[in-house]
């Protein structure tokens, strides 16, 4: 499990996985970054501008509407 420290609040989260690289976003502030996790170590955090978090909500409304609404995301 990866504790991870939000660069802009410094508030503290863990992620359950050893291995992820990908967005993450601060449960308190809200602010979202590309993290990378190795062997459950957080290797990397670099913010997210607002245009790459408008196509990440994008893709993500995206999927939920190609689902049928009975298989969960």
């Amino acid at each position: 499990m990866a504790n991870i420290t939000c660069p802009k609040c410094g508030d503290q989260s863990y992620f359950s996985l050893a291995e992820y690289k990908g967005p993450f976003r601060c449960k308190k502030c809200r602010e979202t970054f590309n993290i990378i996790i190795e062997n459950g170590e957080v290797k990397s955090s670099q913010p997210v501008n607002q245009s790459e978090v408008d196509k990440l909500n994008i893709r993500t409304h995206e999927k939920a509407e190609s689902h049928d609404g009975d298989t969960p995301l």
